[in-house]
């Protein structure tokens, strides 16, 4: 089954906070914090509904920060 992968993002273009899934734009946010609360709401109501999802975020450079893992977690595997 595939996985909903959501990420957020800053956008310098506008300053605000994205929240996109397969390249479109699910909401803007003024705060990383309201994006972050959103996203993970998405990421509940996706695993409440049988889906797999996952919320990766994102630092202003672009690197990740940290990810939310919503169903079934991925097999770890080494490497």
């Amino acid at each position: 089954m595939a996985r909903a992968v959501m990420h957020l993002v800053h956008k310098n273009a506008d300053g605000r906070w994205h929240l996109e899934q397969n390249g479109s734009d699910l909401g803007s946010y003024d705060t990383k914090e309201q994006a972050e609360r959103e996203g993970k709401k998405r990421g509940r109501e996706l695993e409440s509904s049988g889906l797999d999802a996952q919320l990766v975020v994102h630092r202003q450079d672009g690197s990740i920060e940290t990810e939310w893992t919503y169903g079934h977690d991925p097999r770890k595997t080494p490497g």
